[in-house]
């Protein structure tokens, strides 16, 4: 495919002769990802990454006597560094195309909304995926921290509640806690929070055989990261199969998702939502149709009525894969 605009896409879109009415797209390509919606984000306190402190031991206190002293005590702590990543792309167009038509500012705007549902869902992904260990230009992902209930530090194994599922065609959901001491998104300092647009203005181009000509650039970026500072707000209810997901194994799941629910820390301390894709959401949806799953129920979420779990929104994120490994 050509990275840049062809003709007949100009005349799928504004017709053969560029008097039709401007078209509006359908964007068939979209997803839901709501992580993009109710993340925090605040600014780097470090240039690129943000570093926090984080406590790693508590001291052994004494009880005393009269006329006994106690020796003094301190806590441990550790510096932790969490980086951020950024996507980049740029969009041509022969000024010519744009001469012809009058609707050249409306051809751009729709490019705009192309280009930002694929960093929405590349960065969707990332959050869940990301590891900077195998892509050194991302950011590190949930995934990337929750990964193994026995080849890692307890206090992130601990929170990899398991259900069941075996094979590579499997899912997860996520319980996150979002909050300042536990976890949120970062972006770099002086930058901006979020996808950001500018336009380049004209430029020199050139084709395939390195011949000249003149068009119009557009530049879209996005820099972001995520920081998680406290493990035990974050819980990932890992292998879950798909395929299982019937009534009959509602009653399971349920007592599944309460033991994630209770492996958060204090849930009344950060803002709590729950992930899953749609196969995961919809299975929810009808559970909380059923009177005896006391436990789901359907509330207000930004304006609409949503499956909520022990009074926690339940938000499709279409980059949760079906294609998960199982978790040992």
């Amino acid at each position: 495919m050509s990275d840049f605009v062809t003709l007949k896409e100009w005349a799928d879109r504004f017709g053969a002769n560029g008097q039709k009415p401007y078209q509006q797209i359908i964007e068939q390509q979209s997803k839901t990802n709501k992580i993009l919606q109710v993340m925090p984000f605040h600014e780097c306190n470090d240039g690129q990454r943000d570093t926090a402190t984080i406590r790693a031991a508590l001291p052994a206190v004494a009880w005393r006597l009269i006329n006994r002293g106690t020796k003094p005590v301190k806590t441990q702590v550790k510096q932790a560094s969490f980086t951020c990543g950024e996507m980049e792309g740029f969009a041509d167009i022969d000024e010519k195309l744009l001469k012809q038509n009058s609707n050249s500012n409306e051809w751009r705007l729709s490019e705009n909304a192309g280009i930002q549902e694929a960093m929405n869902q590349e960065m969707a992904a990332t959050f869940f995926y990301g590891d900077e260990k195998v892509t050194p230009a991302k950011f590190t992902g949930l995934s990337a921290y929750f990964y193994s209930k026995t080849n890692q530090d307890a206090i992130y194994a601990d929170q990899i509640i398991d259900a069941g599922g075996t094979g590579n065609s499997l899912t997860s959901l996520w319980i996150v806690g979002f909050g300042n001491l536990s976890c949120y998104g970062i972006f770099p300092k002086g930058s901006h929070a979020g996808f950001t647009y500018e336009d380049m203005g004209r430029v020199e181009l050139r084709d395939s055989n390195q011949g000249i000509y003149y068009g119009y650039r557009s530049k879209y970026n996005w820099a972001a990261g995520l920081v998680v500072r406290d493990p035990r707000f974050i819980v990932r209810v890992a292998n879950i199969s798909t395929a299982t997901l019937t009534q009959n194994a509602a009653d399971a799941f349920i007592e599944t998702l309460i033991k994630a629910y209770n492996q958060i820390e204090n849930p009344d301390a950060v803002s709590l939502s729950i992930f899953c894709n749609r196969s995961v959401q919809t299975f929810l949806d009808i559970c909380a149709s059923k009177k005896t799953n006391v436990r789901l129920g359907i509330d207000e979420f930004a304006g609409k009525k949503i499956t909520h779990f022990y009074g926690v929104p339940i938000l499709r994120c279409d980059a949760i894969k079906n294609t998960e490994s199982q978790i040992s």
